[in-house]
């Protein structure tokens, strides 16, 4: 989400943002469909075995297998310039250290005239069983945002005050992305 409110300046810089995940073409074509989010190419890779799996982006324990948040730069001749890898699936990290990467491999925008996002499937049934919707989007964010901010001023040692505090930073800037994107 964070990403995509960014699309003018990753397109600026070069940069494409994918999301890809175990999910199938369908779930895919259906989360392109329902977040307003054109800049963003949804890939599908069920099990992780093409992507996910070689990039240390899959939790094979967690309900049959999920892909972790990540958020890696990839230059043009394959080379990681940066690379998050999250510990479970509510681990992100804020985004300008990816954009400043990004920003200094000093390419070439990309050409307003390329299709960025996808894939779309006019047939896809959008509200999917289980999906994650942009209606819950605020609620869930700003729940998440008040627990973490509760355990950061409860929790005992730094390292859980600090994790707590990641992740209420997170919470806020997803909200802000949000805010901008609709």
């Amino acid at each position: 989400m964070r990403l995509a409110s960014q699309a003018d300046r990753i397109r600026q810089a070069g940069g494409e943002v994918i999301a890809v995940s175990v999910d199938s073409d369908e779930r895919q074509a259906a989360m392109y469909s329902r977040w307003p989010t054109p800049d963003v190419q949804y890939v599908a890779d069920p099990g992780g075995e093409s992507y996910l799996q070689p990039l240390g982006l899959f939790d094979p324990e967690e309900r049959g297998g999920i892909a972790l948040p990540g958020l890696l730069v990839i230059a043009p001749d394959g080379t990681e310039v940066f690379g998050y890898r999250g510990r479970d699936f509510a681990d992100r990290i804020h985004d300008d250290a990816a954009l400043d990467a990004l920003e200094a491999l000093d390419l070439d925008p990309i050409a307003d005239d390329v299709e960025p996002g996808g894939p779309i499937n006019p047939n896809v049934e959008v509200d999917q069983q289980g999906a994650f919707t942009p209606r819950i989007l605020v609620p869930y964010f700003k729940g998440n945002r008040f627990g973490a901010l509760a355990v950061q001023m409860r929790a005992n040692g730094e390292e859980a005050k600090q994790l707590a505090k990641e992740h209420r930073l997170m919470c806020d800037s997803t909200l802000d992305a949000w805010s901008s994107l609709t």
